[in-house]
């Protein structure tokens, strides 16, 4: 192998490699390719050793959006975002179900989002109950099985939170969140139940 020996030999190979160097960024850049932005975040991030957390996506439904039993069909009204007790109803108990889809991320399998919270937002009049339970049945059962219940009693909790240990797994198994609005010895309070949230 023949050995360099003249620094001018050695200079032409330094500047043959730094002119391929600046033709490749050329040629990236020209297909579309751009530097990757770092934000001044990121690099304080970076440099104190803290790892930035991936955002979570939670599963979301409004009060409005729940499918109604029928046992309370003739005594709810829906508002543009909350669910409560039609005016001059006579009943008791307002029962609505509420769909858990899945939103795919979260987690390196998107079928496990990571959530361990249920949260409800809900106002809650005096005598009144509204819990919010969320329910998993495997796929093709017919048995539900109640993770926990988020619960506001006479507005002791407007936004009220419960914890599960069970991880959700949409590889087999369905989930929903049965809402109840309860008002005891009155027709005339309104129990209103507005948002739920997965975390």
């Amino acid at each position: 192998m023949k050995q360099i020996s003249t620094s001018e030999e050695k200079n032409k190979i330094w500047r043959s490699l730094l002119f391929m160097a600046a033709l490749s960024a050329l040629l990236l850049l020209s297909l579309g390719g751009a530097a990757p932005s770092v934000s001044p975040a990121s690099v304080s991030a970076a440099s104190s050793g803290v790892v930035p957390q991936v955002p979570r996506r939670p599963w979301t439904a409004v009060g409005s959006t729940g499918a109604v039993d029928e046992d309370s069909r003739n005594i709810y009204a829906f508002g543009s975002s909350d669910i409560g007790f039609r005016a001059g109803a006579a009943g008791s108990v307002i029962t609505a179900r509420y769909n858990v889809t899945n939103t795919f991320d979260n987690n390196a399998n998107p079928n496990r989002p990571g959530w361990r919270t249920l949260e409800m937002g809900s106002k809650a009049a005096n005598s009144t109950i509204i819990e919010a339970k969320l329910f998993q049945i495997k796929a093709c059962d017919t048995t539900p099985v109640l993770l926990c219940t988020a619960r506001n009693r006479s507005n002791d909790h407007p936004c009220a939170t419960c914890e599960f240990s069970a991880t959700i797994d949409f590889t087999d198994s369905l989930y929903y969140v049965e809402v109840t609005l309860n008002r005891f010895n009155s027709n005339t309070a309104n129990p209103r139940m507005f948002t739920l949230r997965l975390f």
